[in-house]
């Protein structure tokens, strides 16, 4: 329902991407067609950022500490995008989802054969035409990333490449969301 009544912001600017250090070359393709997450089903697109190389970093940290391969963080530049934002409780209400459903482990639905409940909030926000979501952080403090739905095709915002690539290093601190 592209042009729907919920709210959408704009934004555009300097974004972060980790990525698998050999998948560095193709840090704007989609995922793999086997490859699910917080907010694409097996076979939907997704690009996972976030504003802050930081968070990245953070990001995938508990990752990192269980599959021990290496992450590199990618800065892009995003331009355009319009995207529903699930720190807005009010936008929230409107679409009919609860935004704390997001928050719940994806991982343990799915290991447990359960649909992710952040699915659904990614289905409603993809059926209104919105370019991505904003997902708030459950381990940094007003922190948040963004996951495109589309991007770099006819009517998508564009994403480049801005700079050069850098290793993601673990901290004694960084935690791990599920």
């Amino acid at each position: 329902m592209a042009g729907s009544p919920v709210p959408l912001l704009t934004i555009s600017g300097r974004f972060y991407r980790a990525i698998l250090a050999d998948r560095v070359g193709a840090v704007l393709a989609p995922p793999g067609p086997q490859s699910a997450g917080r907010y694409h089903r097996v076979g939907q697109a997704a690009l996972y950022l976030t504003c802050d190389p930081d968070w990245a970093r953070i990001a995938v940290s508990g990752y990192m500490r269980e599959d021990g391969l290496a992450r590199m963080i990618v800065p892009l530049e995003l331009a355009q995008a319009r995207i529903f934002d699930q720190r807005d409780e009010a936008a929230c209400i409107a679409l009919g989802i609860d935004r704390e459903d997001s928050n719940v482990n994806w991982r343990a639905a799915l290991a447990a054969g359960q649909e992710p409940l952040s699915w659904r909030n990614a289905d409603a926000v993809r059926a209104t035409g919105a370019d991505g979501i904003i997902d708030r952080s459950r381990h940094i403090p007003d922190g948040w990333h963004v996951t495109l739905f589309r991007w770099n095709g006819p009517g998508a915002p564009s994403v480049t490449v801005a700079g050069t690539a850098f290793p993601a290093i673990l901290s004694n601190s960084d935690q791990h969301w599920g």
